[in-house]
């Protein structure tokens, strides 16, 4: 019989915390540029660099770089920066991808975004004589 009373008061704790935490729409583009911009210079530690190669269904390359000591700086004027490299990004309309101006450009996925880290993954795929080459390569960021 106890038990009978809490459920309808247990439910409507549900609903309501369901209510309060529903998602406000935001302009995920320009969230993007100033959670990743910060102040005019926030730095961002590399924590890792995972680069990989499959061809057909085996790993040919498989490349964890530990970069703790190397640090990237993406600046207000849309500048990435590291070490002595700097090029222009910009990121899409929908907050999803960043496309840095390199020869060729490299459109990148924002996989994650958390409070004090993000995850930036690169992939394409090639066909050579009918067997698909895939290329990935992962980058995260932590403060």
């Amino acid at each position: 019989m106890s038990r009978q009373k809490f459920l309808p008061l247990f439910l409507m704790g549900i609903a309501i915390v369901g209510f309060a935490c529903e998602k406000v729409p935001v302009d995920s583009k320009i969230f993007v540029e100033r959670y990743l911009t910060g102040t005019a210079f926030t730095r961002w530690p590399i924590q890792s660099y995972v680069n990989l190669q499959i061809k057909g269904k085996d790993t040919v390359l498989k490349d964890t770089i530990d970069l703790a000591v190397d640090t990237a700086i993406f600046n207000v004027d849309s500048k990435y920066i590291r070490g002595t490299d700097t090029v222009s990004f910009a990121v899409d309309a929908a907050g999803e991808n960043i496309v840095f101006t390199t020869k060729p450009d490299s459109t990148w996925h924002i996989e994650y975004l958390r409070n004090s880290s993000f995850k930036l993954v690169h992939r394409r795929k090639e066909t050579v004589n009918g067997i698909v080459t895939s290329y990935q390569i992962e980058q995260v960021f932590k403060k």
